[in-house]
């Protein structure tokens, strides 16, 4: 079988950088827009106190969203496992998701009330969080699920996550530097900072679209697709059900939820790292993020030749074993009379292979494992593998950030500690328990579906 020509893994990843400058709007922006400090310009848009034991408004509304993007993984999956349409199973799919997916993101700063707090901007805010949820999973789901269809080869599948995950960090280093857009619009139009963010936004939700739309209208998924594999028939649980009799499967994802349980923790407790542990200035949290995403991005071609060379379960598994190392070298700070700069040295070097490896593989394997599967049952459930994998994915993240919150009651502040230093301590050994779930992964039994498409004219 002929390997997928560049062109069309190019093609395929201009989806993900869709996806990643959509969503970092979100990441970066949501909770500056209705949380804002009182310098930033912003009108106080939805009520700024806490409801109960410090939980805000905007943190409830926002959990909400999360839960129902989870719950809807495996739904959405199933729906597109059993889409019977003319262009295919996937390319529906992300053809009608992508305008409202872009669309919803971008409502959710047009709240109706500009000029203060309402409980009219609350129902808004609810109403297009919650849309947003369901519009992303349905582009999502049948954008990852399409990598089965279209890449035969594992090497094709690993060259796939690679290429896709830089797009998507490039989408994420163009959001990044918005805050310098929206005051160049805002002084060119003479606006408030409201508008010349929604302005801002705008522009970045078309950009946004117009990459989602290039997958969506450009690959013919009927060409890519296996004769010899049927249309799932099931409904939601049978499907999920015989999706989880793969042992392998079970192993990867065990692996995977802990290592998003711990790089929750990483991402949540950074700033506590460094002020508290490390008692340095909040501003050199910038810095040493853009540090550690440029040597992220700088290992993406060392993953990809390692994980063609020696597994993918191998990089992860590696990968895992550096992650947890970084957590008790930042279990030191402060406590060891080393240069708190050596330490950060050794932070920066330890952590950017795990998060490259992890960007980058885990939609792989369980492409690998969607494959594996089709290749023994003769039924695509590759959009169940994706959703399923989302799912404990997002439960990971969750469980991550709760661990994490919960543990600062034991100390978060200078001189009281002690609960940030369980967090890293807690950080470290759940991705140990990671590797341990991935040493029982069997990849070469999941890649013997590669031998039945080498066979294949």
């Amino acid at each position: 079988m002929d390997k997928l020509p560049l062109k069309m893994k190019l093609i395929y990843s201009m989806g993900n950088l869709g996806i990643a400058i959509v969503t970092v709007m979100h990441m970066f922006y949501l909770v500056y827009f209705f949380f804002p400090p009182k310098d930033a310009g912003i009108p106080y848009l939805i009520p700024q106190t806490s409801l109960f034991m410090g939980l805000t408004l905007l943190g409830l509304i926002m959990a909400l969203s999360r839960l129902t993007d989870a719950f809807l993984d495996p739904v959405i999956a199933n729906f597109s496992d059993r889409l019977n349409h003319r262009l295919g199973k996937r390319i529906p799919m992300m053809r009608w998701a992508a305008l409202p997916f872009s669309l919803c993101y971008l409502l959710v700063f047009f709240v109706p009330v500009s000029d203060g707090v309402s409980i009219i901007n609350v129902i808004w805010l609810v109403g297009f969080l919650l849309l947003s949820a369901v519009f992303f999973t349905s582009y999502m789901i049948p954008f990852y699920s399409l990598m089965v269809d279209i890449a035969k080869t594992s090497h094709d599948k690993v060259d796939l996550g690679t290429i896709s995950s830089a797009f998507w960090f490039a989408g994420f280093l163009f959001v990044s530097f918005t805050p310098s857009l929206w005051s160049v619009v805002g002084e060119t139009f003479d606006v408030e900072r409201v508008w010349a963010i929604r302005i801002t936004f705008a522009f970045v939700a078309v950009v946004g679209l117009t990459f989602l739309m290039v997958p969506a209208l450009l690959i013919d998924e009927r060409k890519y697709a296996d004769t010899s594999v049927v249309r799932v028939q099931h409904k939601v649980l049978p499907s999920l059900k015989r999706v989880m009799k793969n042992r392998s499967f079970r192993y990867y994802l065990a692996g995977n939820t802990a290592y998003t349980m711990a790089t929750s923790m990483f991402e949540v407790g950074l700033i506590y790292y460094i002020t508290v542990l490390a008692m340095q200035d909040p501003g050199f949290q910038g810095p040493l993020t853009m540090i550690i995403g440029a040597l992220t991005l700088a290992c993406y071609p060392l993953i990809n030749k390692m994980a063609k060379g020696r597994g993918k379960s191998y990089v992860l598994k590696l990968s895992l074993f550096l992650f947890s190392m970084t957590f008790l070298v930042i279990s030191t700070f402060g406590a060891v009379d080393v240069n708190i700069y050596i330490l950060f040295g050794l932070t920066v070097l330890l952590s950017p292979f795990a998060q490259a490896a992890f960007g980058i593989l885990p939609h792989v394997m369980t492409s690998d494992c969607a494959a594996y599967d089709a290749y023994k049952t003769g039924e695509n459930r590759a959009g169940m593998y994706i959703g399923i994998n989302g799912f404990f994915a997002k439960l990971g993240g969750s469980l991550g950030m709760i661990m994490f919150t919960s543990l600062l009651l034991f100390g978060k502040d200078v001189g009281d500690d002690m609960g940030i230093r369980f967090a890293t301590l807690f950080g470290a050994g759940i991705a140990i328990v990671g590797l341990l779930f991935l040493l029982r992964y069997n990849e070469e039994e999941i890649l013997s579906y590669t031998e039945a498409h080498k066979k294949q004219p």
